[in-house]
């Protein structure tokens, strides 16, 4: 036998096993509720969460791996609070990509114009510019009032 062959032989068998392995997934994932409402649930969840972070990330920096893994702790939350006591956090973050990569791909993402480290800096610059003019008005005003009380006396 050569390499060809056997590699045929393994694609065939792995076709096999999945063949037969599907239908009783699919009719346990049926007959178990549980599971049921998680496969319901879990990807209109992980899209929310998407969603959150991209809106977080417009008025502030946030790095994409910080994003993902704070939309999968929203997630998890999100079930917790739904009764969920076993969660996999494999199966959250692949949700979580899953949902990104389809909001990326039907736009919904690019709407949310995100803030970059330049924007962060720049926005850094122009509060201190305000605060500093803040400043200045205040101590003109305040050598004003001490002018005003030096020349009553």
């Amino acid at each position: 036998m050569n390499v060809q062959n056997i590699s045929e032989a393994i694609v065939a068998i792995v076709v096999a096993i999945i063949g037969v392995v599907t239908p009783y997934l699919a009719k346990f994932i049926k007959s178990n509720k549980t599971a049921q409402t998680l496969v319901d649930i879990l990807p209109t969840l992980a899209k929310d969460a998407v969603v959150a972070m991209q809106k977080l990330g417009v008025t502030t920096y946030i790095e994409g791996e910080v994003k993902k893994s704070k939309a999968g702790k929203i997630v998890e939350t999100a079930l917790k609070n739904l009764g969920f006591t076993t969660i996999d956090e494999t199966t959250i973050t692949n949700a979580v990509e899953s949902a990104y990569a389809s909001l990326t791909a039907d736009g919904t993402l690019a709407t949310y114009t995100q803030a970059t480290a330049e924007t962060e800096t720049e926005t850094e610059a122009e509060k201190k510019a305000a605060e500093l003019k803040q400043a200045q008005a205040d101590l003109a005003t305040a050598q004003a009032k001490v002018t005003s009380l030096t020349q009553a006396q």
